[in-house]
């Protein structure tokens, strides 16, 4: 049972520390999907809530619209410690407002999902002066995305969606993250979605303290054979695994002509 609040904000628009963006847009706090290995999860210590993280979502209703002067031409990233496209965004629609003063504004927006309920939304991302859909995937595979992410949309789902925005002209982005050792295969991701975008972006599984215990217990159940290898990364820092993957993926982006970015 997730516990929703209204909350009023003055407005959505907070200053970014993300490269690439000028602004950051959180119309919500919190996220329904429920990521096993969400960074993001840290907000709840300024939430006030005492529910685990994925079980409670706070809708921001703005009390004063976006600035549209100031935001001409800026760079703006819908979300970065939310999925703008949550399924409560059915009801509530705050993404969907947001974009509409964004393109009045004719800000370059960048929006950053796994849902496919960004094609809702088309008719508006067509009308922005630049836009970037990035889907994030974590797995090939939906079973096991299934286990890490449970309220985000299926693999094909995405990948459709992916599909449907390249046809009419909006730029894609795959973010291949987190990589998780051994279980994320980045190379039949990259084979998925290949047709429908050219940008792909790799990041490591960013092992926040609060997320070790419940990684752990996850590949002990899931694949207890990786548990060592798990242990070696992320427990005793010996592992050189993610820089050596760094070297194969960018040596593939090369061989396959591809525009990758890793970061880390």
């Amino acid at each position: 049972m997730i516990k929703i609040t209204t909350i009023p904000v003055k407005n959505w628009l907070s200053k970014s520390k993300i490269p690439g963006a000028d602004y950051a847009i959180n119309p919500y706090v919190g996220c329904p999907h429920k990521c096993l290995y969400c960074y993001a999860e840290y907000m709840r210590k300024f939430s006030g809530h005492t529910e685990n993280w994925g079980d409670f979502l706070d809708v921001k209703i703005p009390q004063t619209p976006l600035p549209l002067a100031q935001l001409y031409h800026t760079r703006v990233l819908l979300s970065s410690v939310t999925d703008p496209y949550n399924p409560f965004e059915k009801k509530y629609e705050l993404t969907r407002r947001a974009l509409t003063e964004l393109a009045a504004a004719q800000a370059y927006v960048t929006v950053l999902t796994k849902s496919a309920l960004v094609l809702r939304d088309l008719d508006i991302l067509t009308q922005l002066p630049a836009c970037e859909v990035s889907f994030s995937f974590a797995a090939a595979d939906d079973e096991l995305r299934l286990r890490l992410e449970p309220g985000a949309s299926s693999t094909k789902e995405k990948i459709r969606a992916l599909r449907m925005l390249h046809e009419n002209n909006i730029s894609t982005a795959v973010m291949i993250a987190p990589i998780l050792p051994q279980l994320t295969d980045w190379k039949k991701i990259i084979d998925l979605t290949r047709p429908y975008t050219r940008a792909y972006r790799f990041d490591r599984l960013n092992m926040r303290p609060f997320l070790l215990k419940r990684i752990l217990d996850f590949i002990e159940i899931y694949k207890p054979d990786l548990l060592g290898l798990y242990t070696e990364i992320f427990v005793q820092g010996k592992n050189d695994y993610y820089e050596n993957l760094s070297r194969e993926i960018n040596a593939y982006c090369i061989h396959e002509k591809l525009n990758g970015e890793i970061f880390f």
